[in-house]
């Protein structure tokens, strides 16, 4: 089943919710200027990001991406492969983290395990496909996530 990586995120962030509630575990006490900082930067990785495949007019549904009609490789893309899916996992960061119950850790490492090994795994065959060297060699260069 392939679910979209926004629902996914809704999905996510609703678990997130429910065992910071139930299941609080260990809380922290956590600056509320921090999930604001960190919710910020992910918007600020998401927004580029539509904005770039806009421009190129390029699709933008990861249900579809054999549909891609140009490879986006600057801007935003120059930082990281996946910009839309590091400002989402940051999102679901800045929920834990006002959350303030290790708990809701749990959901968010789920998010990154599900969007890495299925979503991201699909999207790039898919890009090898319809970019061949281009692709290879942007993704020689540009790292799937920040820093790995």
């Amino acid at each position: 089943m392939n679910i979209p990586p926004i629902a996914q995120l809704a999905i996510f962030a609703c678990l997130a919710v429910i065992l910071a509630t139930f299941l609080p575990g260990l809380t922290v006490d956590v600056p509320i200027w921090l999930p604001v900082l960190v919710g910020l930067i992910g918007v600020l990785f998401l927004l580029p990001a539509v904005v770039s495949f806009a421009k190129q007019k390029t699709t933008v549904d990861p249900r579809t991406p054999e549909a891609a009609t140009t490879l986006v490789t600057s801007g935003i893309y120059g930082i990281t492969r996946n910009p839309m899916y590091v400002g989402m996992l940051l999102l679901l960061l800045a929920l834990a983290a006002w959350l303030a119950a290790a708990s809701s850790l749990l959901p968010t490492i789920a998010f990154l395990l599900s969007i890495d090994r299925g979503q991201i795994r699909r999207e790039e065959e898919s890009l090898r496909q319809n970019f061949g060297v281009a692709f290879e060699t942007y993704a020689n260069r540009v790292p799937r996530w920040l820093f790995f």
